[in-house]
């Protein structure tokens, strides 16, 4: 039996909303395995002198949590 868990994480980016979601998802890769979804909860921007200085991603990710007996403890 799997268990999945859910967390929720925020991205920027100077070049736009997609690689905001690139750099959570990478940064993501690095402490979680099997990460099997992401939904995008929120985007915005952040103004500087009437230009956009930064896009914002507010993302759930879903990720499978290793079976009891795959546990190392």
């Amino acid at each position: 039996m799997w268990v999945s868990k859910v967390n929720e994480l925020i991205g920027s980016s100077p070049e736009g909303f997609e690689q905001a979601a690139r750099s959570v998802l990478a940064r993501a890769n690095r402490t979680l395995r099997g990460i099997t979804g992401i939904e995008v909860i929120e985007k915005r921007v952040k103004i500087v002198d009437g230009r956009i200085d930064e896009y914002r991603v507010r993302l759930r990710l879903t990720f499978d949590m290793a079976p009891e007996a795959a546990l190392h403890w």
